[in-house]
């Protein structure tokens, strides 16, 4: 079971649902990755106008801007920048959009801690040009 990141990165999750927050901290701090926690999508643009990040993990629905929008916008001012989009609520349509918009993954909740833990190897991998892009 690897519990372990293969390749450590800086990852900026966005989630206005608490225990999605921590649960990904928990994971994805033990595996070896630096985690940036916010609740909205106003909170999360200004942590990646502050810092630089190799992923953005971001919940679909958020309140004010959605995570769609903030996927919109980071990928227009950070093209390296890469990110999976999870929702709850599932629908042909916000997979489709967040394929248009450069999203490396689409990911429903409730997630398998080793999908969502090898899901943000792959894309940490493309952010530091060790990898492929998903499709």
């Amino acid at each position: 079971m690897q519990l372990t990141a293969k390749i450590p990165g800086r990852i900026l999750v966005i989630d206005d649902e608490k225990s999605a927050r921590l649960l990904l901290e928990r994971v994805l701090t033990r595996a070896g990755h630096e985690v940036v926690l916010v609740e909205t999508g106003e909170e999360g643009l200004e942590q990646l106008a502050k810092q630089p990040f190799d992923l953005l993990i971001s919940d679909k629905n958020l309140p004010g801007i959605d995570g769609l929008e903030v996927l919109r916008l980071a990928r227009t001012k950070y093209p390296r920048l890469q990110a999976i989009v999870i929702t709850g609520f599932p629908t042909p349509e916000t997979k489709h959009t967040t394929q248009d918009l450069g999203a490396f993954s689409y990911v429903t909740k409730p997630f398998g801690i080793l999908d969502i833990l090898g899901t943000c190897d792959a894309a940490i991998g493309v952010a530091k040009g060790l990898g492929q892009p998903s499709r």
